[in-house]
């Protein structure tokens, strides 16, 4: 605590992924000590017929992220994340390339997920790429 008895930022935000009691903990926190704060999701739906789970992320426009998922190996956010991806079935967090197991795929589609028909997460595709300004560069090995 600083000299005025109030808690510094670093002290109360932990540094790595939190558990859902602690995040709750730390929301409840931040809202006594008015502050704003933008949260990922505490929620972590089973995929069905799995022991796979998944959070859903809203996206964020000063970020300039998508809707996105992460999908974890074990239930409640536990386990390695096996990938992330957005809303229009591109790649979140470096997660282009990615296989997609079918049963993932399919809970995925229920809410509102675009999954490629290879069940492959996509990089974004040159036709989305067109919709806005880039500059498309293509490399060739030699």
């Amino acid at each position: 605590m600083n000299t005025k008895g109030n808690m510094k930022i670093n002290e109360i935000l932990p540094r790595g992924n939190l558990k859902i009691e602690e995040a709750n903990s730390l929301t409840k926190k931040l809202s006594l000590l008015g502050l704003q704060y933008i949260t990922e999701s505490n929620d972590y739906p089973r995929v069905p017929k799995t022991q796979m789970s998944a959070r859903f992320d809203k996206g964020n426009t000063n970020t300039l992220t998508k809707d996105h998922a992460h999908v974890f190996a074990k239930p409640n956010g536990l386990g390695k994340q096996l990938f992330a991806i957005n809303v229009d079935g591109t790649g979140h967090d470096g997660s282009s390339g990615t296989d997609i197991p079918k049963k993932v795929g399919e809970f995925l589609k229920t809410n509102g997920y675009a999954i490629p028909l290879n069940y492959v997460v996509e990089s974004m595709s040159l036709s989305a790429a067109l919709e806005d300004t880039f500059i498309i560069v293509i490399v060739f090995e030699q």
